[in-house]
């Protein structure tokens, strides 16, 4: 998995579990592979991009919503994931103001 040089990566987010429930209380509820992390985010094994990266996902009660928050993992020499770095967004270039001509003929 090559990574983007150019992408901005915030500081690592402790993992606080690694396992997540997934579906309504007493309806079908399970346990699924995952993450919650620190910061209250829920990654899910199921929502990755091509990259291998993680969807951020915002949740209560077994259901999760994924947001626009990417997460990389931090991983130690032998490949266990040990936290996570948030992906952070391009930042948008500053324009120049059009240039204004004289009045309209």
């Amino acid at each position: 998995m090559a990574k983007n040089m150019s992408e901005q990566l915030g500081p690592e987010i402790p993992i606080k579990e690694r396992e997540l429930p997934m579906g309504l209380p007493g309806v079908n509820r399970r346990m699924v592979s995952g993450f919650m992390l620190a910061n209250g985010f829920a990654l899910l094994e199921s929502e990755r991009d091509p990259q291998g990266r993680y969807y951020g996902g915002a949740g209560m009660d077994g259901m999760y919503l994924r947001t626009p928050h990417i997460f990389t993992p931090v991983r130690d020499a032998s490949g266990e994931i040990l936290a996570f770095r948030e992906v952070l967004p391009e930042s948008v270039r500053t324009r120049r103001p059009p240039k204004r001509g004289g009045p309209e003929r």
